[in-house]
């Protein structure tokens, strides 16, 4: 066949739309995390870096898979040049010499590929950048525990627990998420703006580090009112009292694994039934609304402990009857949805939400678009935003 002549099916096309939109939506949230959260444990991380490379010690980097090629990264930017013209500086990746990594794999071990090379290269002063996503590689804690006993300082770049790391470092910078993918760019955005501060602290026409402060609170200051401007208002979420999911595409992630004899399986989350357990916690009703007559949705409900209506044929009139029923104004409810039959419901309620892999007449309509896609931990979402919304009261 000749691959220029096919193309994907929409169904497929759809797909890959929905993972791209929900990946990059998911990033952005990341970032915006960093702001309002790391950026004073980055700063410190730059006047580290920048008083070892004034002191005249160097910095040994070290990750394994993709964090070690951040280490790599890093190490380029900043023995070569990163944006400015200036000496090379002293960064060492102890990830690139293969003759050493092989050797010291087989002779000792795995656990000890890091630690053997601080051994022989680390020195009183120097400072250890680890990278991993985890935390807890062991290689990575052995080469930390070595490089805290020979006198180095240690800077950790990992995920949001900072794993066994978070309490060796003497600085840990936790990237705000649990999947990998989102932590390695977080990673490289944070090694990038180090690199920034070292040419800015470093370079020929800029030696002291005291204005290093002002630039990143100026071009922070810039960023977040950028992202504020654009960011929902979620302010409203500490009303509801009542939160509405469809099924299918909301709890699920719309597939459907059909077996032999007609039984149908779908595919969930567990995280979401942890957002719904606290949720339930403060108070807000939890429901589910589906066309879906099939029992799954009700076993599905048994298991989270949550009330639904299942193989209903008109959805907007159920709603009506639940709300009126609590005597609710439509303020304090919220409706998860994401397909074209729940439009009536998402524009009938005060708190419409799309989840991110939702169709574009639904996004449309939503105050909210969760990054996450439906079955892939969007319920956990909304039930996060709101339990934050109402810590804030």
């Amino acid at each position: 066949m000749n691959l220029s002549q096919s193309s994907p099916s929409s169904l497929v096309a759809s797909e890959i739309e929905a993972l791209i939109d929900s990946s990059i939506r998911e990033s952005i949230e990341v970032k915006q995390k960093l702001l309002a959260n790391t950026i004073p444990k980055i700063v410190r991380a730059a006047e580290e870096i920048i008083s070892t490379l004034r002191k005249g010690n160097k910095i040994l980097v070290m990750g394994n898979g993709g964090s070690a090629a951040e280490a790599q990264h890093i190490a380029a930017e900043l023995v070569g040049r990163f944006e400015k013209e200036r000496l090379s500086l002293p960064i060492i990746a102890l990830t690139t010499n293969t003759s050493v990594l092989t050797a010291i794999a087989n002779d000792y071990s795995l656990d000890r590929l890091f630690a053997r090379q601080i051994e022989g290269l680390g020195t009183s002063g120097d400072l250890i950048l680890a990278i991993s996503t985890s935390g807890n590689s062991r290689n990575i804690i052995e080469g930390v525990k070595t490089a805290i006993a020979r006198g180095l300082s240690v800077i950790g770049l990992t995920g949001e627990t900072g794993g066994e790391l978070e309490n060796l470092c003497q600085l840990n910078l936790c990237v705000p998420s649990s999947r990998t993918a989102r932590i390695q760019e977080a990673h490289t955005t944070i090694c990038h703006v180090l690199c920034e501060a070292v040419e800015a602290s470093l370079g020929q026409n800029q030696p002291k580090i005291t204005p290093i402060r002002q630039e990143f609170a100026q071009d922070i200051t810039e960023l977040t009112d950028s992202i504020s401007e654009s960011a929902p208002d979620c302010s409203n979420l500490s009303q509801i009292k009542l939160l509405i999911l469809d099924f299918d595409g909301v709890l699920t992630d719309n597939r459907v694994l059909v077996s032999q004899d007609g039984t149908e399986s779908v595919w969930c989350n567990r995280g979401d039934g942890w957002g719904i357990a606290r949720l339930k916690e403060k108070g807000v009703e939890i429901l589910v609304l589906s066309t879906e007559a099939n029992q799954v949705v009700r076993a599905r409900c048994q298991k989270l402990n949550i009330d639904c209506i299942h193989g209903c044929d008109d959805k907007l009139a159920a709603l009506k009857q639940i709300v009126a029923k609590r005597s609710l104004s439509l303020e304090q409810v919220a409706y998860v949805g994401n397909d074209v039959n729940d439009l009536a419901c998402m524009s009938y309620v005060g708190i419409p939400i799309a989840v991110g892999n939702a169709v574009p007449k639904i996004k449309n309509i939503a105050q909210i678009i969760t990054t996450n896609r439906g079955g892939y931990g969007a319920v956990r979402e909304v039930c996060d935003l709101i339990l934050e919304t109402l810590a804030t009261q």
